[in-house]
C-alpha cells in the first residue's frame, strides 16, 4: 500500500510540473489575440487576416514575414519589433509606434500610417505604395529603394531620412 501511494504521489508531483510551464508560457498567438499583449515575443511567420489588435503591444516582437493583412492596429505598440518582409497590405497603423522598427522589404500597400512614429525605422525596400503617411515622423528613418508611389505624405517628418533610391510620390527616384 505504501509502494502504491509513492507510485500516485510522484505520478502527481510530475504532472503538475508539466503543467506549470505550460500555464507561464502561454501560445503566443493566442495571447496577442486574447490579451492584445505580446511584448518581445516571437510570431515569425503568423497568419492574422484582418484582425483587431487595436492598441496591442507588440514592443520588441519578432514577426519577420508574418501576414497581418487587412488587420486593425491602430495605436498599437511595435516600437523595436522586427516586420522583415511582413504584410501589412491594407493595415489600419493610425498614431501606431513602430519607431527603431525594421520593416525592410515589408509590403505595406495602402496602409494607413496617418500619424504614426516612424523614426529611426528602416523601411528599405519597403512598398509603401498608395499609404496615408499624413503627419507621420520619419524622421531619420531608412527609405532607401522604398516605393512611395501615390503615398500621401502632407505633414509627414522627413527629417535625415535616408531616400536614396526611393520612388517618390510623384514617381520621380530619390538622388
Amino acid at each position: 500500500m505504501n509502494l502504491s501511494l509513492s507510485v500516485l504521489s510522484v505520478t502527481t508531483i510530475g504532472l503538475a510540473l508539466l503543467a506549470n510551464p505550460l500555464a507561464a508560457n502561454p501560445n503566443p498567438l493566442q495571447q496577442l489575440i486574447n490579451q492584445r499583449q505580446c511584448e518581445g515575443c516571437n510570431l515569425d511567420g503568423a497568419t492574422l487576416y484582418s484582425y483587431d489588435l487595436e492598441g496591442a503591444n507588440l514592443k520588441g516582437a519578432s514577426l519577420v514575414s508574418a501576414v497581418l493583412q487587412g488587420s486593425m492596429m491602430n495605436y498599437a505598440n511595435l516600437s523595436n519589433s522586427v516586420l522583415e518582409k511582413a504584410n501589412l497590405g491594407l493595415t489600419q497603423l493610425k498614431f501606431a509606434d513602430l519607431q527603431g522598427a525594421n520593416l525592410a522589404g515589408a509590403n505595406l500597400l495602402g496602409a494607413d500610417l496617418e500619424g504614426a512614429n516612424l523614426s529611426g525605422a528602416n523601411l528599405q525596400g519597403a512598398i509603401l505604395e498608395g499609404a496615408n503617411l499624413r503627419g507621420a515622423d520619419l524622421t531619420n528613418a531608412n527609405l532607401q529603394k522604398a516605393n512611395l508611389l501615390k503615398a500621401k505624405m502632407r505633414g509627414a517628418k522627413i527629417e535625415g531620412a535616408i531616400l536614396k533610391g526611393a520612388r517618390m510620390p510623384d514617381g520621380r527616384e530619390a538622388r
